[in-house]
């Protein structure tokens, strides 16, 4: 089959998937009461992420490693460019108004887990501390450990409060059982993993007759194409009505991202994962970082203030974002 011709018709399909796991999603959200930032962050956020963690450790297998760490690092940018995406897409007015403050744990949780990502690359690129237990790095097992650690803090301050602000937003048609939503949204997120899979494959052989460096081509053509469930279950849920699902999405995404950089340093057997890629991942890492914390600042500062229908921290999101790509493929095209 044409390479192209796999890379549309697997996004093709994961449009189709992404749309129908949003709506299943906000029918589980709303079923089981967990509320749908809960539902957005960790079950749609896993399920989206699939294609990352897929093609991730497959690269990491064959030795591609800053192609896997460019992904993970790309895709984070993405996500948060989402954001923007999702101001423009739900109307006037600023996003963050209709969004609850408890994103900003997710949101500080992945500023934590990106930061000790750039440590470990650091630290390993210099050669301190720079060992390893039974083949996995310390830093990957730090960012597994503050993963686990920081989920389960999450998940205890949401079920208490899940649903209040849920009320607030669309309420849909939920007249079908839970055993049977829950079928359909693993039956969408099965169809997301193989089309996905097919979407980073086709991308990566796309990226990779370009002649550009790994690191690059992971950061935006790869990065791009595994987050395209994200992107298309963000803006289903923004459409809906859930903006708390699709906040907790992106949020969740990022967070997940970020575990599956500690999953590649157990697949990653001659030593530390992060110790063997790019310092140029840092780069990216420390972009995804100040675009979560203008994220953050939003969630506090909740301006009314919009321009062109964009808050400014959205439109902050977005200079920043085009000036980083801008910034990586400059890097890239200097081999």
């Amino acid at each position: 089959m044409n390479i192209w011709l796999l890379f549309f018709l697997s996004s093709l399909a994961v449009i189709i998937a992404g749309a129908r796991l949003s709506r299943y999603g906000d029918i589980i959200a709303l079923k089981t009461k967990l509320g749908r930032a809960l539902v957005g962050s960790i079950l749609i956020a896993g399920a989206t992420s699939l294609p990352e963690l897929v093609t991730v450790l497959s690269s990491t297998i064959i030795g591609a490693l800053d192609i896997a760490a460019g992904n993970i690092f790309g895709s984070i940018l993405f996500n948060l460019a989402l954001l923007a995406l999702m101001d423009l897409v739900q109307g006037s007015g600023p996003l963050m108004l209709e969004v609850h403050f408890k994103h900003i744990i997710n949101a500080q949780l992945g500023i934590l887990l990106s930061g000790l990502a750039v440590l470990f690359i650091i630290i390993n690129h210099f050669n301190y501390l720079s060992f390893s237990f039974w083949g996995v790095g310390m830093g990957g097992i730090v960012i597994i450990a503050v993963y686990f650690i920081g989920t389960r803090l999450n998940f205890r301050y949401e079920k208490f409060k899940a649903s209040i602000d849920d009320k607030k937003e669309q309420i849909i048609n939920i007249n079908i059982s839970l055993q049977k939503v829950l079928i359909r949204f693993f039956a969408a997120a099965f169809v997301i993993i193989i089309s996905g899979s097919a979407l980073s494959y086709s991308a990566d052989l796309i990226a990779e007759q370009t002649g550009l460096r790994q690191s690059f081509m992971g950061t935006i053509l790869v990065a791009a194409a595994t987050s395209l469930p994200e992107m298309v279950t963000v803006l289903s849920a923004v459409k809906i009505g859930a903006y708390n699902m699709a906040a907790g999405n992106v949020f969740g995404s990022n967070i997940f991202n970020i575990l599956i950089l500690g999953l590649a340093d157990i697949v990653y057997r001659p030593g530390s994962f992060l110790g063997a890629i790019s310092l140029t991942n840092a780069l990216t890492a420390l972009l995804g970082i100040v675009l979560s914390t203008i994220a953050v600042l939003g969630l506090f500062y909740r301006s009314q203030k919009s321009i062109l229908k964009l808050g400014w921290d959205s439109i902050s999101i977005l200079i920043i974002y085009f000036f980083g790509l801008y910034i990586i493929f400059r890097m890239g095209i200097a081999i």
